[in-house]
């Protein structure tokens, strides 16, 4: 059954070539990929990690309740306008972060222990190392100076290695730099959003709290997400690299952002008036070009499907009908909408599709010989799920009637034999 391309928006690229792949290797095949079978019978859901995000979203989630409770030591105003001031700061970089993450969300219990990892665990251990730091030296300026860079930005940083790397599911998350800018921006938001709330009640009035928010409005609003991004992007960058920029690019990105909160709190100490303007200016250079590397990745990811989607077509793993949805967040979202009581499978159909598109990218653009077993084993599993999925997508978007699918292993060689 010949299935014809959708109509194109005007000035729109191709989801799929409008003409027949040629029989042979397509030009989105990496060659390593011809070495490994593609279909394995199995199950239809992806396997999620679950312990590890738990244990940490507890310990994350009372932690945070913790912290809190310096907020019943004040009035009842004083209390209402920092966090409702806190809370707008922070829904402005929630909904950024949201829109980064269209193309390939992540898990939900990632992503909220992200969150209370940053305002929880991170942001108790910090509090305590700093409060002995400045108690045993008797300078707060020590603790702001030398222990606050050092532990905030270790401890926010170790989410992405304890929770993340530490699990085979957790490093299967991890598909491309949109994803590392997701977590690394949720862990600092979580850590900022409490620390902006305990700054803010500090002090015993009104009038010292409001000037005390404004300052924080002004200067660090933001300053927690763009520390620990720049570590999660290290951290990205070291995962791709061989050899000792596997872990230099860490390395390097932790000292980046432990210089950058140095500087921030020592500004004024070190330079006077003039360093704050100094420091400011630096801050939002940075800040910028984060913004910017975050809407690029978005638009690679975009790019990294669009681009894929022919080559899922060509070996059968999807129809160019489907190919023609899936390359449009407006028609993604319309198809879930239409599915009824079948989300969720629509939901993971899409998903799987995503993330082998990602994959693909990262195999066919490793020059470094043969790519990790992790990879290969990853893209098995995808191709798998996708293809044992087809059959309830083409009955969920067809209404339950119609044809259904020719089904078959469409392995790595699919479409390569010439008849004739």
């Amino acid at each position: 059954m010949n299935f014809p391309p959708p109509q194109q928006p005007q000035g729109s690229p191709a989801p799929f070539p409008q003409q027949a792949p040629p029989m042979g290797m397509p030009p989105y095949q990496s060659p390593v990929l011809s070495q490994y079978p593609a279909y394995v019978q199995g199950h239809k859901h992806k396997q999620q990690a679950v312990l590890v995000p738990i244990i940490f979203l507890v310990i994350g989630g009372l932690a945070t309740l913790l912290g809190m409770l310096v907020v019943l030591d004040r009035p009842l105003t004083q209390s209402f306008v920092a966090v409702a001031t806190f809370s707008i700061v922070l829904a402005i970089g929630l909904w950024f972060i949201h829109w980064l993450d269209r193309w390939e969300p992540e898990p939900p219990m990632f992503i909220i222990g992200a969150f209370v990892w940053g305002a929880g665990v991170s942001a108790l251990i910090s509090g305590i190392v700093n409060t002995l730091v400045a108690y045993s030296t008797q300078s707060q300026q020590a603790a702001a100076s030398f222990s606050a860079p050092l532990i905030e930005e270790s401890t926010k940083g170790l989410f992405l290695v304890v929770v993340l790397l530490s699990t085979k599911r957790g490093r299967a998350e991890l598909n491309s730099l949109t994803d590392v800018i997701v977590y690394g921006g949720m862990v600092g938001l979580g850590f900022s959003w409490i620390e902006h709330i305990t700054y803010a009640m500090t002090p015993e009035t009104m009038g010292e709290s409001t000037q005390v928010i404004l300052v924080r409005l002004l200067l660090v609003a933001y300053l927690h997400p763009m520390l620990t991004i720049i570590v999660s992007v290290g951290i990205w960058a070291g995962i791709n690299a061989t050899g000792p920029m596997r872990f230099g690019w860490p390395i390097l990105a932790w000292v980046l952002a432990v210089a950058l909160h140095f500087l921030h709190n020592t500004s004024v100490v070190l330079m006077g008036g003039a360093g704050l303007i100094v420091a400011a200016v630096i801050e939002i250079v940075v800040f910028v070009g984060l913004i910017i590397l975050g809407v690029k990745a978005r638009h690679r990811e975009r790019d990294t499907v669009m681009q894929q989607l022919p080559a899922l077509v060509h070996f059968g793993w999807i129809t160019p009908l489907e190919a023609g949805w899936l390359h449009d967040l407006t028609a993604r979202r319309n198809m879930i909408a239409s599915a009824g009581g079948d989300k969720r499978l629509l939901k993971d159909f899409i998903q799987n599709v995503t993330e082998l598109s990602l994959l693909r990218g990262r195999l066919e653009s490793n020059t470094d010989g043969q790519p990790p077993a992790a990879w290969i084993e990853l893209h098995r599993e995808l191709t798998q799920l996708v293809s044992s999925q087809r059959g309830e997508v083409h009955r969920i978007l067809s209404g339950g009637g119609g044809w259904s699918p020719m089904e078959g292993p469409p392995g790595q060689s699919w479409g390569s034999q010439h008849w004739g």
